[in-house]
């Protein structure tokens, strides 16, 4: 075993960095530099989470125990999960340093520590409330999106403006928080067997939902806006976002679906919440719009496809239960949900 909890950190990490990137790519011609960009930025959020993950199992093994929740520590052994956390720490720096030079390496060190200290004892902080949110939300967002800005500017792949910084800033920042407090939510009867209290328990999960869904959803999907904006992307990508919009609101008028981002039993959906644009039509949509410069970009939807089936598949399957007049199972929305670390 050398990848733990591999479908965590591939399923819901790295689609956000591929859609930011191509993004960040639309309207230029695709070259090896960009290859080279892509291809490191994924594999070092890769190599981040992967020994975030490992570091994570380490360090919960009694509290995995005390659930009966799978832990990889408790089968590997501390002395293989160190080789792993180490290993993966190695790669992650050295595919930040072909992706973004020296300040992606730099970048890179610093975000290692933020596992460090999120599992590590006597700091620990994921069990310092909102400071264990702020850390997963540095780690697992902001930091890809702050390194694929780094390495197109290293490559000289587009200029990096003000205006497109801060917006990528605000957006990577309040999708990592939805993110991981979206997690505490669904977990919060599961913290609380073992004796983790957590920011859902102090503010409870009614205020905590209404923080997500009144303050940090809007800006997450104000500020991915004004990146698309910052980017200049063809018609096709706007009006595939007109018809995303028109889409999710017919899905949260039909009363038909629904989500399990907050709670195991699912509710009744809640526009933007289950992550489909960046997961399933975003990247897709985005190498189309941005073959109108190089057709090459079109061999990244069978890619994407091929990588990131489950995501496809899923929204594949929304449709389809919109367009009928069965409701949908909401155990079936669990596979769209954001999993932030344990």
């Amino acid at each position: 075993m050398i990848l733990v909890r591999p479908r965590a950190w591939w399923f819901n990490k790295v689609p956000l960095s591929v859609t930011l990137v191509v993004v960040l790519l639309d309207g230029r011609p695709f070259s090896a530099r960009a290859f080279v960009v892509l291809a490191m930025v994924v594999l070092s959020v890769c190599a981040v989470g992967n020994y975030g993950y490992a570091l994570n199992d380490l360090f919960d093994v009694d509290e995995d125990a005390r659930l009966g929740r799978a832990n990889a520590a408790a089968a590997a052994g501390s002395a293989r999960m160190w080789a792993i956390i180490g290993a993966s720490a190695l790669c992650a720096e050295i595919f930040a340093l072909t992706a973004a030079g020296a300040l992606g390496a730099i970048l890179t060190l610093i975000v290692l520590c933020l596992p460090l200290a999120y599992s590590v004892p006597p700091l620990r902080i994921k069990e310092r409330r909102w400071l264990g949110v702020l850390a997963d939300a540095l780690a697992a967002h902001v930091y890809p999106a702050m390194l694929a800005l780094l390495a197109v500017t290293q490559w000289e792949l587009r200029p990096v403006t003000p205006e497109l910084a801060v917006c990528v800033g605000v957006w990577s920042t309040a999708a990592g928080l939805r993110g991981i407090l979206s997690h505490q939510l669904h977990t919060a009867d599961q913290d609380r067997r073992v004796g983790l209290r957590t920011v859902v328990h102090d503010l409870g999960h009614e205020r905590l939902e209404t923080l997500i869904l009144a303050a940090l959803l809007p800006l997450e999907v104000a500020a991915f806006g004004g990146v698309l904006l910052s980017c200049n992307g063809g018609v096709i990508l706007w009006l595939f976002v007109s018809a995303y919009l028109a889409y999710e609101i017919a899905k949260t008028l039909s009363g038909r679906l629904a989500v399990t981002a907050f709670r195991p039993q699912g509710q009744r959906y809640l526009p933007f919440l289950e992550e489909s644009f960046y997961k399933a039509w975003g990247p897709v949509v985005l190498a189309l719009d941005a073959a109108r410069a190089d057709l090459v970009y079109l061999l990244l939807i069978p890619a994407y496809a091929l990588l990131f089936w489950p995501h496809l598949r899923a929204e594949r399957s929304r449709f389809r239960l919109l367009m009928s007049s069965a409701p949908i199972n909401p155990a079936r929305e669990s596979s769209g949900r954001s999993n932030g670390e344990s």
